[in-house]
């Protein structure tokens, strides 16, 4: 058994252990209870890993590269979406009244 990847949470790893059986490539996740339960210990035992056999590592290698790649060139937005004015404005008209008449003088 092979170590291929290593990821800090188990839901990563089990991901890329089905992107792997979804090109026939048994892989094993090892490490996932541990970092569930005692998750302070995830950095010191080097995060959740994922195994493959012998025989399976090269083309695992070239999956590894091909998932991380698919995952960088997400679907991401072409320009941010810039909502500062609307969320001002509604500070405005909301916040300014009850700042002035929403007091109360005992």
């Amino acid at each position: 058994m092979i170590t291929i990847a290593t990821f800090p949470s188990p839901e990563e790893a089990h991901m890329f252990r089905a992107f792997l059986g979804s090109r026939d490539i048994e892989g094993f996740v090892l490490d996932e209870n541990i970092c569930q339960i005692y998750w302070l210990y995830t950095n010191a035992i080097g995060g959740v890993r994922v195994q493959v056999n012998e025989d399976d590592v090269d083309a695992a290698e070239a999956l590894y590269h091909e998932y991380m790649e698919s995952l960088r060139s997400g679907p991401y937005p072409v320009a941010p979406v810039r909502a500062w004015p609307i969320v001002v404005l509604a500070t405005l008209l909301v916040g300014v009244p009850f700042f002035i008449f929403g007091r109360r003088k005992y």
